[in-house]
């Protein structure tokens, strides 16, 4: 059995753990103290000495109240004797701003750690680690002014962001205006252009020689082309303006296809171009049997602008899941993969017709697109530059909201 130590040795092993326990204290970055049951600061390290600005010799001793500002000394002591009664390991003043006071007045923010101990010798003791927060809050309050700069910011641009969407908005109702206006307004002279070209072109009052019949043939073909564009812009500005209405009605659709095929038979007889139905749509389509067809004829119209001599056509449809689903396919230019989207904007205009000239407004697959979406359905292309394109449309059998 070993017996204690004693004598000179224990008393060199005491002076060694002394002087150990001494060194792991002065070396932590964080001031720690003690203090015993009265609030009298028995022990420090050298952090504290540093932090607070005193010697050893003027805080031993001293209650602890010496470190902390005036206004809140008086509140400390009746915390320390709360602690005491229900002491733990727990930090200091949750959800307060805590300051520590230095020996030349001033302040600075800290973090205190509280532990509890008790011992014969002085009895119960608390013991703080404190640490200096100064560079932490400082980078704190730059970020929450930087983010309410931000903020501030941020809120004026999107004040700024919704003036200029207002002006916009009222440009573009202003436009639409004007383009419904000035569309009325010349439809009323191009009809008359066109009746008279079409009385001349009868003969009934004397004959034509072969050059008038070309320029009576010119001034009808073109005030029926110049018509057409300005049905397209009719056409946008009420979609644009919600004015647009949908009349549903039931429909064949076959039959339908079958308009919209002749009434671009001119162009496919001059181009040789072939063109050909295969339509298993056994039921009838509730819809806008005008704006339908007007899909198909845009769609059948493009794809014969820019399908070349000798070229192919072909209109497929079905039903599928209650949905009307058609394609117009055909053996022209193709678009490139970088402009699908893009052909479906206002007055974009893909390369050129198989004329090698740009042709058209560049509003008709836009009104297509508006057309489709207005009935509940959505639009496609699929195409390969050389190989052709297939625009593809859904339309619903009956009209939305209506019973099955």
């Amino acid at each position: 059995m070993q017996r204690a130590t004693s004598g000179p040795k224990a008393s060199v092993q005491a002076a060694m753990g002394e002087r150990r326990f001494r060194e792991i204290l002065d070396a932590a970055p964080d001031a720690i103290l003690q203090v015993d049951q009265e609030g009298r600061i028995i022990l420090l390290n050298r952090a504290t000495e540093s932090m607070f600005r005193y010697d050893r010799a003027e805080l031993l001793g001293e209650p602890v109240e010496l470190l902390i500002p005036q206004e809140v000394r008086g509140r400390h002591h009746s915390h320390r004797s709360k602690y005491q009664n229900s002491a733990s390991v727990r930090p200091m003043g949750v959800n307060m701003v805590l300051e520590g006071l230095r020996s030349d007045g001033s302040r600075f923010p800290v973090e205190i750690s509280l532990s509890p101990s008790e011992s014969p010798e002085v009895g119960f003791t608390t013991t703080a680690i404190i640490r200096d927060i100064t560079e932490r809050t400082t980078a704190e309050a730059r970020f929450r002014a930087a983010q309410e700069k931000y903020t501030g910011d941020l809120i004026e641009a999107n004040q700024q962001l919704e003036l200029q969407n207002r002006e916009i908005e009222r440009a573009n109702r202003l436009k639409s205006e004007f383009l419904a206006s000035m569309s009325h307004e010349l439809r009323t002279p191009l009809h008359t252009i066109i009746g008279f070209s079409e009385l001349l072109a009868e003969e009934l009052h004397g004959a034509l020689g072969d050059k008038q019949k070309r320029f009576v043939n010119h001034i009808h073909t073109d005030s029926l082309h110049l018509l057409d564009l300005i049905n397209d812009i009719l056409d946008l500005s009420k979609i644009e303006a919600g004015r647009l209405e949908l009349r549903p009605e039931p429909f064949d659709f076959a039959h339908l296809v079958e308009e919209s095929i002749a009434s671009i038979r001119a162009v496919t007889r001059a181009k040789s171009i072939a063109t050909n139905a295969n339509i298993a749509v056994d039921a009838a389509v509730e819809a806008d049997r005008v704006r339908v067809k007007q899909i198909l004829v845009n769609l059948l119209s493009n794809a014969a602008k820019f399908t070349p001599q000798g070229g192919h056509i072909q209109v497929d449809a079905r039903v599928e899941d209650g949905m009307l689903i058609a394609a117009v396919t055909d053996t022209g230019v193709g678009i490139a993969p970088e402009e699908h989207e893009a052909i479906f904007d206002q007055f974009y205009q893909t390369g050129v017709t198989t004329r090698g000239v740009r042709e058209g407004t560049g509003l008709g697959l836009a009104i297509t697109r508006r057309l489709v979406h207005g009935h509940g359905g959505s639009i496609k292309v699929e195409s390969t530059p050389g190989k052709g394109s297939r625009f593809t449309f859904t339309v619903p059998m009956t009209p939305l909201g209506s019973e099955a």
